[in-house]
């Protein structure tokens, strides 16, 4: 049922919060105090309030077809120029650069050293520059470096153009995630990160097979895996371009009418975290490191992207089990399927009933688990190569993981300064267990078994993790609850005007964890 004020007291309140931020406030803080006496039911008739609730409906139409699609396309750009050297790899990459014992996994992980070098200045970008620009510089650069690759002749030179790679795409994930959480509500936000999260698996489905063309490209200056850079490097840097006439904050929205940015700045107010803020505060970190739920993060990153050592080493796992150059990138296309397609269709369960984050960081490891068990379980013998294909393929629902993950940490943590340094720490991880990854593959073998036994082992203490997340929300949710009582329309109110003036989830008494 609504709860219903009167206007004076209604009134009375929004002067109040006017006046009540100490100069650290959001850039849509006053928009929302202005107008903090009719928001969602408070001084609307029943009619008002279902006719705001249509238009709040319209302007996340609006950002689903002016920004969504351009989030999709990014993050599966960003995926493909990622999986570009498992695929240059079967084209005679190591032969041509002249790489020998374990020069290939340097040269996957040096990515990774990148990644990690650049996560400082990624947290500054994220805190305090446009998001929509940092995007966009950020792909144009990491275009530009792929199409350096192309040039490569040696090992030194590849290690050198994968560190600035890594260096260059150290904002994306950071400023994806915050830039999603600027547009949308708390319930949509997962929805439409697994939407974006499955372009992965549907970009790598469709760039195998544009690989699988290239490949054949013979006699001509470039080398055949030089054309997977070529094409991919142009594509990126297209991409950049048009990222940057995108809106930074939904009040900088050009698509929307003025009535419409109220009711955008509106709705992403009461996630409680604010829209878009330009100050460091420092004193956010001192409380991200006192919160137990950043550690539990962390290390549910550390045990997911160690075993992504498989997206540079898949097509080698897959050729092991007898397949020819062209026969391993077609046997490799089902990987993809069960990628998209369980983004997918968590992103329709999550739509349907909720969120589900924390279902959805642990239920999708089960087929994992039970088709690296029976790859690793089938290592020695003569089994048929299809049926370990199959039992490969079933491994990609982990994959789900990830954007259920980002979405979690997308709305469950407060404050621009705490939430980019969230985003900084948990990058670090993802890089530190990137870096690590491929060092689990031994060098020249055809026999992986004991780097997958190493990630099954992963994958179930993944698992544990995400229970003990979900335990822990549910546990501080109803410890606050007790201290502060139960969240009513005022507490939303005034809990949004916290998020507003750029306060943490752990400051902010009407904050509860989504889970």
């Amino acid at each position: 049922m609504t709860e219903y004020v009167d206007k004076e007291k209604s009134a009375s309140f929004k002067d109040t919060a006017i006046v009540a931020h100490d100069g650290v406030v959001d850039e849509g803080y006053d928009i929302y105090a202005q107008h903090v006496g009719t928001i969602k039911g408070e001084g609307r008739t029943a009619e008002e309030q279902l006719g705001w609730e249509r238009k709040s409906k319209r302007v996340a139409g609006k950002f689903d077809l002016y920004l969504l699609a351009m989030m999709c396309f990014l993050v599966g750009v960003n995926y493909i120029d990622k999986a570009a050297l498992a695929w240059a790899v079967l084209f005679d990459l190591k032969t041509d650069l002249h790489l020998v014992g374990k020069e290939y996994s340097w040269v996957s992980s040096m990515f990774y050293f990148g990644y990690l070098a650049g996560q400082i200045p990624s947290m500054y970008a994220t805190a305090k520059l446009p998001l929509a620009k940092v995007i966009s510089i950020t792909c144009m650069l990491w275009g530009a470096l792929m199409l350096a690759t192309m040039g490569c002749k040696n090992f030194s030179q590849m290690m050198a153009v994968r560190f600035l790679l890594g260096f260059t795409e150290a904002p994306l994930v950071p400023s994806l995630v915050s830039y999603t959480a600027l547009f949308y509500t708390k319930k949509e936000n997962a929805v439409r990160t697994l939407i974006w999260g499955a372009m992965q698996g549907t970009f790598y489905l469709i760039f195998t097979l544009v690989a699988y063309g290239l490949g054949h490209i013979k006699n001509t200056a470039l080398k055949q895996w030089a054309w997977i850079y070529l094409v991919l490097g142009l594509i990126s840097v297209a991409l950049g371009v048009g990222w940057w006439f995108l809106p930074d904050t939904p009040i900088q929205a050009r698509f929307l009418t003025e009535e419409e940015k109220v009711i955008a700045v509106e709705r992403v107010a009461e996630n409680m975290t604010g829209t878009k803020g330009h100050a460091i505060q420092w004193y956010q970190v001192w409380d991200a490191l006192k919160d137990p739920m950043y550690y539990l993060s962390i290390l549910y990153v550390f045990l997911a992207m160690v075993p992504n050592g498989l997206s540079s080493f898949n097509t080698l796992v897959i050729s092991s089990f007898g397949f020819n150059q062209f026969n391993t990138l077609l046997a490799g296309l089902p990987s993809s399927i069960v990628s998209a397609g369980s983004l997918l269709a968590w992103g329709i369960a999550a739509r349907k009933y909720g969120g589900l984050r924390t279902l959805g960081m642990v239920l999708p490891l089960i087929p994992a688990i039970a088709g690296i068990s029976a790859v690793y379980a089938t290592t020695y013998g003569n089994h048929p190569k299809w049926g370990r294909a199959f039992c490969y393929w079933l491994i990609n629902s982990y994959a789900v993981t990830w954007p259920f993950l980002q979405a979690h940490i997308g709305v469950n943590f407060a404050g621009h300064t705490k939430r980019a340094f969230v985003y900084g720490s948990v990058l670090v991880v993802f890089a530190a267990a990137n870096i690590v990854g491929p060092f689990i593959f031994p060098a020249g073998s055809s026999n992986y078994s004991t780097a997958l036994a190493i990630i099954l082992v992963f994958f179930c203490v993944q698992a544990v993790i995400a229970v003990l997340i979900r335990v822990y929300m549910l546990w501080h949710n109803k410890r606050r609850d007790r201290l502060y009582g139960k969240v009513d329309r005022k507490a939303e109110m005034e809990g949004a005007l916290e998020g507003l003036q750029d306060k943490t989830d752990r400051e902010n008494t009407a904050f509860r964890y989504v889970y």
